[in-house]
């Protein structure tokens, strides 16, 4: 058993960092659409309607998904960060979005900034000797606090690191306000002792403004029907 546990630290020590484990665009729908907590699942079926982009955005690199969650996302290079993506999901429709990371030799915040839907998770990280770190562990984010410009805060519960976009948070990131040069958002987890500051990229902010612009809840919010619950 030693000997195998030496194995793997040594193995792990030696990983490339592009092999760290990312939520690349591919699998950011990969958790329940529905957006239920665990304590309140039951049986339900719900009609999503696909989302769909209007207009042009000839400038915007489009990210096709043609795989499925198990070969794809395993290397941060597939895609960029901070800068806006048109992601194509065969299932879910189109969406603008940019993703975000924030992290250091032992902890990272993945953030999927959509049109439609905002996605969080607080990762543990491994560090390998070499350079080389993978994801040892995740906890989804369960609330978010915005900054707005009129010298409040909103707060955002959502649900498996989820959470739906309307027109408040929408107006909020288009214009996000910057403090010292630097841009902060609040966030809370499983277990956590309340609302935390994690930074944001800077770019990641000038690309909110690209993401969020014109923001239209009859088009760009998730169209949920529920066709079916079981009481």
């Amino acid at each position: 058993m030693k000997i195998k546990l030496l194995a793997l630290i040594a193995l792990q020590s030696i990983i490339p960092l592009s092999f760290a484990y990312e939520t690349g665009p591919e699998i950011f729908g990969k958790e329940n659409d529905m957006g239920l907590c665990s304590p309140t699942r039951r049986e339900e079926y719900i009609k999503i309607k696909q989302t769909k982009l209007d207009g042009e955005f000839p400038s915007i690199q489009r990210f096709i998904i043609d795989e499925d969650w198990r070969t794809q996302g395993l290397e941060s290079d597939e895609f960029p960060l901070s800068e806006p993506l048109i992601i194509e999901n065969p299932i879910k429709g189109e969406t603008l979005a940019v993703f975000d990371r924030n992290y250091n030799k032992t902890f990272r915040v993945a953030s999927f900034f959509g049109r439609s839907e905002i996605r969080i998770s607080e990762q543990s990280i491994f560090q390998g000797r070499l350079g080389g770190r993978s994801t040892t562990g995740s906890n989804d984010v369960t609330s978010l606090a915005l900054l707005t410009n009129d010298g409040s805060y909103v707060v955002v519960n959502g649900c498996d690191g989820v959470f739906d976009v309307n027109k408040t948070v929408a107006n909020a990131l288009a214009d996000y306000p910057m403090i010292n040069g630097k841009a902060f958002i609040m966030i809370s987890s499983y277990g956590s002792t309340g609302l935390r500051i994690n930074e944001i990229g800077k770019e990641t902010v000038k690309a909110w403004k690209t993401v969020y612009e014109n923001w239209d809840e009859t088009k760009d919010s998730i169209n949920k029907e529920l066709l079916f619950e079981f009481k």
